[in-house]
Formats: C-alpha cells, structure tokens, sequence
C-alpha cells in the first residue's frame, strides 16, 4: 500500500527581515511536530516567529522578540501546529547569521487541486 505521506526537515538562517521558513505545499496538509529555534552566537538575541493563516490572510504570533541566550536553543513541541497549502511559518532576529530555525512536519497529500 503506497503511502500518502512524507516527513520533511527544513532549516533557515534568520536574517533582520522576515523570511519564509516552510511553506505548505499545495494538495498537501503539513503537520508540523517540532519548531527549535538556536543562537549559534556568543550574544543575546531576539527572534520572533508566526505562521500564516493562508485562507484567512492573517499571520498568527508564535513568539516576539523572545531574547535567546549565547549558545541556546528552544524547542517547541507541545502539540502540532496544523497547516494548510500555502500556510507558513516565518521569522526575523536582530541578528543576521545568529539564529537557525529547524522545523519538523508531516505532509499529507489532501488529493485537492491546487
């Protein structure tokens, strides 16, 4: 039996601007299980992250300007975030090349058309 299925890591380096870091693809439905976000720096670091909501147009506060000590990580796993083709996760530091986000999802294939 052919799964519809696939798990994906991906992983960006924050710029000062926001960036895309994962994009639901469409026909697909992407769970997402784990959020860690890293200071690979020796300096205080603010990030914040959110994610887009593409059918109601709206991006969603994950966390603003949480100040990640040298050389720390967090690691967001309480429950999965539940996304949607076209719906994104995204994030900005105060820092270029300092902060690395790795996300861990599970898309789906929904079988809808794009």
């Amino acid at each position: 039996m052919q799964t519809n299925r696939k798990r994906r890591t991906v992983a960006l380096e924050l710029g000062t601007t926001n960036s895309d870091i994962y994009t639901c693809p469409d026909r697909y439905d992407g769970d997402v299980n784990s959020i860690i976000v890293s200071n690979a720096t020796a300096n205080v670091v603010t990030v914040s992250l959110d994610w887009y909501d593409s059918v109601a147009t709206t991006y969603y506060t994950i966390m603003e300007q949480v100040q990640l000590k040298p050389y720390s990580l967090v690691q967001l796993t309480e429950f999965p975030l539940y996304l949607h083709k076209q719906d994104k996760i995204r994030g900005l530091a105060s820092a270029t090349s300092s902060i690395t986000v790795t996300v861990a999802v599970e898309e789906h294939f929904n079988g809808t058309a794009a």
